[in-house]
């Protein structure tokens, strides 16, 4: 596309001459030049680079200024004291188009910033409105996402730690610890501060169950303070009995969006959405090159990412980062609330009801355990680690009771617990066992020959050429 700009000086100082003729071909009344203004801004002209555009009333004013100053030499296009030095390098352009192509999720900010961060260009040197004229002129269109069905109202909590929002979301996939060879699907389970944006908790699993929820909430509270508002959706990790009960002790109200209205859970939803149109792709390349093939790898990718990209760039609905907002927020209203991090490791503990046998034993996740004989026939509270069986804390109507005492350990961590993931393969090291006994008996037997000496043939003594035992026979 062809810009205005890009026609001979003359050409256009006589274009933009006959739209402002009419204001200065004579001397106006009163009231008179607003009514020839209006009219003249409401006329659809043909530019010079043969598009119809309206020009708007203060640039009517703003020519006709000039021409009374300077006649018509003075509605050519100026040219800036520095424009030579602003010209941006081909080369810079055509690498900025080039990642557009390779990802159109790539939003103009996100490729300056990448150019940036790969020093191909100085800070601050590719302006954003510069770089979306090119995409324009060359045609490099981005992703558009789909408009949204609906429309809402906004709002936003009014201080840090008043609510968070979690959710879980697919996000990638990668390698399968168990069957290299084929891909698994990832998960991102994140809590987000309503009123600063900030992620508080966050984690990629393998799965979405339990036990990765709590211990992502578990260190956002240990971490950030406890929230007075928990948002989730109806997943049935959030819709938990569990949830509910840990949310009740922490005294966080646990409130849950409507069944497919998840806009309620806005700030959420956005963070999701920036995720899959930064970095999603990106990751998506590292897996495919092999520079990413493990959760802890792509963990420490995604903490990057929070620390470097997302909590560091201005939230247009805040005009600050992520960052600023938390701390500015927490300076104004004081410290979170908290709580001991041993009360907050009992609170997240597993919690399941037992009835004493006459025996005084009880029966959980396939094991058997012995308590205090006082507790027999009685319903008992017991809170333990599913990671860790050995160890069951017992008590009754908010008294607690010595530990009980296992009889029977089948099982050392539940069965609702997720594998552990296994390591990713070791390097090789050039050794192999086998290997090194077959080297070591051979060198064994070369020096066993080099300890026997052979005498000199003689006529009466011929050579011999019978093998010499290597063991005794």
């Amino acid at each position: 596309m062809q810009s205005p700009m890009d026609n001979p000086p003359e050409v256009v100082a006589q274009f933009r001459y006959t739209v402002i003729a009419p204001l200065v071909v004579r001397k106006l009344a009163y009231g008179e030049q607003r009514a020839l203004l209006e009219q003249q801004a409401a006329q659809v002209w043909t530019w010079p680079d043969g598009q119809c555009r309206v020009v708007h009333p203060r640039t009517l004013l703003r020519w006709v200024a000039a021409y009374r100053t300077g006649g018509l030499e003075a509605l050519k296009p100026g040219h800036r004291a520095d424009q030579p030095g602003r010209r941006v390098p081909q080369a810079v352009l055509d690498r900025a188009v080039a990642l557009r192509a390779e990802d159109p999720h790539r939003s103009a900010r996100r490729i300056i910033q990448m150019l940036e961060w790969a020093h191909e260009i100085e800070r601050g040197t590719l302006k954003h409105s510069t770089l979306t004229y090119h995409f324009r002129k060359v045609d490099a269109a981005a992703y558009v996402a789909a408009p949204p069905a609906d429309t809402f109202r906004r709002r936003q909590a009014p201080y840090y730690n008043a609510e968070w929002q979690g959710d879980s979301q697919m996000t990638l996939s990668l390698p399968d610890p168990a069957h290299p060879e084929r891909r698994k699907q990832v998960y991102l389970i994140a809590f987000i501060d309503d009123a600063t944006r900030y992620v508080v908790g966050s984690r990629f699993f393998f799965d979405e169950n339990r036990p990765r929820l709590e211990e992502v909430l578990k260190w956002a509270v240990i971490r950030q303070g406890i929230p007075e508002i928990g948002h989730v959706d109806n997943g049935s990790v959030y819709a938990s009995e569990y949830l509910r009960r840990v949310c009740a002790e922490l005294g966080t109200d646990l409130r849950h969006s409507r069944p497919y209205r998840p806009a309620g859970k806005g700030k959420s939803e956005r963070v999701f959405r920036r995720v899959d149109q930064q970095l999603t792709h990106e990751l998506q390349h590292l897996v495919d090159a092999g520079r990413c093939r493990t959760l802890e790898d792509l963990n420490q990718y995604w903490e990057a990412w929070l620390e470097q990209g997302y909590h560091q760039q201005v939230q247009r609905a805040l005009g600050i980062t992520p960052q600023a907002a938390w701390d500015q927020s927490q300076a104004t209203h004081g410290a979170p609330r908290r709580l001991p991090v041993a009360d907050i490791q009992r609170i997240f503990l597993w919690h399941e009801q037992r009835k004493v046998d006459k025996t005084g034993v009880i029966q959980l996740a396939g094991n058997r355990y012995e308590v205090d004989l006082a507790l027999i026939g009685k319903v008992v509270d017991c809170r333990y680690d599913p990671f860790t069986l050995d160890q069951i804390h017992v008590s009754f109507q908010g008294r607690a009771y010595p530990d009980a005492t296992p009889l029977v350990l089948r099982h050392h961590r539940h069965r609702d617990t997720p594998q552990t993931d296994l390591p990713p393969a070791a390097p090789a090291t050039g050794l192999n066992f086998a290997q090194l006994a077959a080297d070591r008996r051979q060198m064994e037997r070369d020096a066993q020959r080099a300890q026997i000496r052979y005498a000199q043939p003689t006529p009466d003594r011929p050579e011999t050429t019978e093998e010499v035992p290597t063991r005794a026979e």
